[in-house]
């Protein structure tokens, strides 16, 4: 899918003409600086709900969903379709904006009151793996969606009902579907080449932040269509329910002197030491060490390995595993409330930051 590049715009008796890769921009208003005057003469529309009872994907991944009746089949539709302009039809940049946000809010919502103590970076890394572009990604494909690549000329050979494309994920342009693909080459585009990460020289196809969005603007059009409940519900069955492996996003690089940090930083009169607890006999043939790190007659963790200092930096590791997975809750044992709950009420704890080595 092409970008949108605006340049520098032309002024030429109150109209604006805003320069674009692919399509022209042209904007009227009746002052200069009186922004609620701008208005675009491009029309676009969306598609007749008739129409979209008639598409047998679309029917079908609104069923998969399980989407309630409030939802209508065009918005689905809308949510798939991420052209700029399909014979006037409108695409899914709103809703996928208003989506993300939805995300972006209920996700960081979970973990912040879940666990208050995840150092910045582990938030951020758990952030991702929950509303990144790759997960997302995988959620699309695991709904079933299908993306639409028969170029018009196939489609007319195999006597395709028109209806079927609207049920499917639409960002190839009829250029790129015609282009007869090499095997073991792949073409690039301007947005793919930006996203390449130096380090593992890995990049973001098209193809996952087409699904990427499709997911997202389909949150935003259950927000639209039936309100913040239904959208939290189906934010936490579809995106919060996965399993989200914490403890293989940390690695110590000098875990003793993190915890003395953490117990200094936490006001611990004692000093962090770590101990031999028990052992099955160092003469034996594959001896077993259990060591523990105690501040004072408090037992901070405990660990368990092949050596005396294997054992005790997985004691040192577990203590800090168990402080920074740490997850409050009430009285009554429950998981605590988050802010947009009904009748939210402060039960949890705010963390005190990250450490500093």
């Amino acid at each position: 899918m092409s970008r949108l590049i605006t340049r520098q715009p032309l002024v030429r008796c109150g109209i604006r003409f805003y320069h674009g890769s692919k399509i022209n921009l042209q904007t009227q208003h009746e002052s200069l600086s009186d922004y609620g005057s701008y208005k675009n003469n491009i029309f676009t529309h969306r598609l007749p709900e008739s129409t979209a009872q008639q598409s047998p994907p679309l029917v079908a991944l609104y069923s998969r969903l399980s989407l309630p009746s409030s939802y209508s089949l065009s918005t689905l539709s809308q949510a798939l379709n991420l052209h700029i302009h399909e014979k006037g039809l409108a695409n899914n940049f709103g809703l996928n904006t208003l989506g993300k946000n939805l995300l972006s809010y209920y996700v960081s919502e979970h973990l912040l009151v879940k666990y208050p103590r995840l150092p910045m970076p582990i938030h951020n890394v758990a952030v991702d793996s929950l509303m990144g572009i790759e997960t997302l990604y995988e959620i699309g494909k695991s709904w079933g969606i299908q993306t639409d690549k028969s170029t018009k000329l196939e489609k007319y050979l195999s006597q395709e009902s028109e209806f079927i494309k609207y049920g499917k994920l639409r960002y190839l342009s009829d250029t790129s579907k015609g282009e007869v693909k090499e095997s073991g080459v792949y073409e690039m585009s301007e947005s793919e080449l930006k996203s390449i990460d130096k380090d593992s020289n890995k990049f973001v196809s098209n193809e996952y932040q087409a699904y990427a969005s499709a997911v997202r603007a389909i949150v935003g059009g259950l927000f639209t269509h039936s309100g913040e409940a239904a959208t939290k519900t189906f934010i936490q069955n579809h995106i919060l329910s996965r399993k989200l492996p914490l403890e293989d996003m940390f690695q110590f690089s000098q875990p003793t002197r993190e915890l003395v940090r953490l117990c200094d930083k936490l006001n611990f009169s004692e000093p962090v030491e770590i101990r031999l607890i028990a052992e099955t006999g160092r003469l034996s043939a594959h001896a077993i060490y259990a060591a523990g790190a105690f501040s004072g007659a408090e037992k901070l963790g405990e660990g368990v390995g092949s050596s005396i200092a294997e054992a005790k930096t997985r004691a040192v590791v577990n203590a800090l595993m168990s402080y920074y997975l740490y997850s409050p809750i009430n009285q009554e044992g429950n998981e605590v409330r988050v802010p947009s709950d009904e009748g939210y009420k402060f039960e949890g704890i705010v963390g005190l930051g990250d450490v500093a080595i």
